[in-house]
């Protein structure tokens, strides 16, 4: 059985759907909660493919968060190796950073459901080919800067960069595909007002999440399912 590596960066920010449509494809996910002290692995040798994924920090807190130097370690042997790669929200800022772009804070926080459009390069992508404008979950304060050779495949009016690709192997999502309900219910619960705080209520926001999160579910499922087809 093919095995894939998940790197879970906060005691919530579970892989959602993206476990589920591994499982669906005979693909075994193995998780390891970097965020809650897990040690990152240092080598790839027994994963087919990596995703690396969300979590409260930033990218660039690497002198309070020692781990992140390990996860971006681990990201550039995947890119060296040609493992496939997909980094989520925070995944894909480690990634950025990691690969040789810059990640700082954005010019507002993006929390909520918004247009992200894909450009005329995604229309030939074998992993998003076929895919329209959506709205996926986003629930970021940082942003990025493309690391050098990266394509962009889609944007959002608050963040140029939502989404790219570096080769056919690594693509960086700043939203959450992989965040289902039950992910997205637990974190807010959780969220010990800090959505408050920041100008989102709560419960307007799950509502708003039970109708856009099943719209999102049959373009999470084409991308990851191609995405486990496609493992060496």
């Amino acid at each position: 059985m093919k095995r894939v590596l998940f790197i879970q960066n906060g005691e919530q920010d579970h892989p959602g759907l993206f476990a589920k449509v591994l499982r669906d494809h005979g693909v075994a996910l193995d998780v390891v909660n970097a965020g809650c002290g897990e040690s990152t692995p240092g080598d790839l040798d027994r994963w087919a493919g990596i995703a690396v994924g969300g979590g409260g920090i930033s990218a660039y807190e690497k002198e309070r968060y020692p781990f992140l130097r390990d996860e971006e370690a681990l990201i550039l042997s995947a890119r060296a190796a040609g493992k496939p790669m997909l980094g989520m929200c925070l995944g894909a800022q480690l990634m950025a950073g990691a690969l040789g772009g810059k990640v700082f804070p954005n010019r507002a926080k993006e929390i909520g459901f918004y247009d992200v459009r894909f450009t005329p390069a995604a229309e030939d992508d074998w992993l998003w080919k076929g895919c329209a404008t959506f709205r996926p979950t986003q629930w970021h304060g940082d942003t990025f800067s493309l690391p050098p050779g990266a394509v962009l495949l889609a944007s959002s009016d608050l963040t140029e960069n939502q989404l790219f690709r570096l080769d056919d192997t690594s693509y960086g999502l700043q939203f959450h595909l992989e965040m289902d309900e039950a992910v997205l219910t637990e974190m807010v619960e959780t969220d010990d007002g800090w959505l408050p705080q920041n100008g989102v209520d709560p419960q307007q926001f799950l509502r708003e999440a039970r109708l856009a999160i099943p719209k999102v579910e049959p373009v999470a499922r084409s991308v990851f399912g191609r995405w486990a087809e496609r493992l060496p």
